[in-house]
């Protein structure tokens, strides 16, 4: 049998197993109310891409925040279902909201397998880290008994509006990005015995990663648009109850999701920057 064969049959194997890993994925995310249709829809496809070029231990890293970032998502969510009237969008992820937190990582994965370059594969570790911060600082921050503060001049902000930070915010983004890092070493632990080089780019992953999530405050209070309500105040949605609402600030074109996808990219390409420091990769 030929090395070609063999390769393609390798490829067919990966399909099959990715699709139907995937798309059993979606149908859950789907069943659970995690992700709407096209969420489950574009995840499944997401991951299947992910899962084929990258192979199953990479994969598994954007299963972690899939599934962590659920879980915090569910946590006490009583307690936040006021959060509603605020955020453009509510709990379930439409199919944008999935692209903008897992399509840079999609990317890099693509360029990894096109590239043979391992840098990329790092990238798509710190997007994730990235997205995976993001998730839970807004997850858990929202839960703090300390209202949030600008990045930018330090004064409070509504809560539930982006752009705001806590201690409890910050810290969970940090252990969200140690946490997609950690899987990245122990995937990276199984290959080679140097726990130094493991440590080294398990640590710069996590940095990209809390980064990333920092970048996405900054644009959110800064870029992304704000909104005002006559009677419910400060908002991310443009129409409440059928009335257009006021911009207060940022620019229109600039959502939430905008703005995952921007951050998830400032962290991807400091995850290739700072994979330079690492000999090898």
């Amino acid at each position: 049998m030929s090395a070609s064969l063999l390769t393609q049959i390798h490829l067919l194997v990966l399909l099959a197993v990715g699709l139907l890993l995937n798309c059993a994925a979606g149908l859950v995310s789907f069943w659970r109310r995690s992700v709407d249709a096209g969420g489950a829809f574009v995840g499944a496809a997401l991951g299947t891409v992910v899962f084929v070029a990258a192979g199953p231990l990479l994969w598994l890293i954007m299963a972690a925040f899939v599934l962590s970032s659920s879980a915090f998502t569910r946590f006490r969510a009583s307690e936040k279902e006021w959060l509603a009237s605020i955020q453009e969008k509510g709990g379930r992820r439409d199919r944008f909201q999935v692209l903008a937190n897992g399509g840079v990582g999609m990317i890099m994965d693509l360029l990894a397998r096109l590239t043979g370059e391992p840098a990329f594969a790092f990238a798509l570790t710190a997007a994730f880290a990235s997205a995976n911060a993001d998730t839970w600082a807004s997850e858990l921050g929202v839960l703090s008994r300390r209202g949030p503060i600008s990045l930018v001049t330090f004064r409070p902000v509504p809560r539930g509006m982006s752009g705001g930070v806590t201690l409890a915010g910050l810290t969970a983004s940090v252990c969200g990005a140690l946490f997609i890092a950690l899987i990245f070493a122990l995937e990276n632990a199984l290959h080679q015995p140097d726990l130094a080089r493991i440590a080294s780019l398990a640590g710069l992953a996590a940095g990209a990663g809390v980064f990333g999530s920092l970048v996405d405050s900054l644009l959110g209070c800064t870029l992304q648009a704000q909104y005002e309500t006559a009677v419910h105040g400060p908002t991310e949605r443009k129409i409440t109850c059928g009335t257009r609402n006021t911009r207060i600030r940022g620019l229109p074109c600039v959502t939430n999701d905008v703005v995952n996808l921007l951050s998830t990219a400032c962290a991807a390409a400091a995850g290739i920057l700072l994979s330079r420091f690492v000999p090898g990769t």
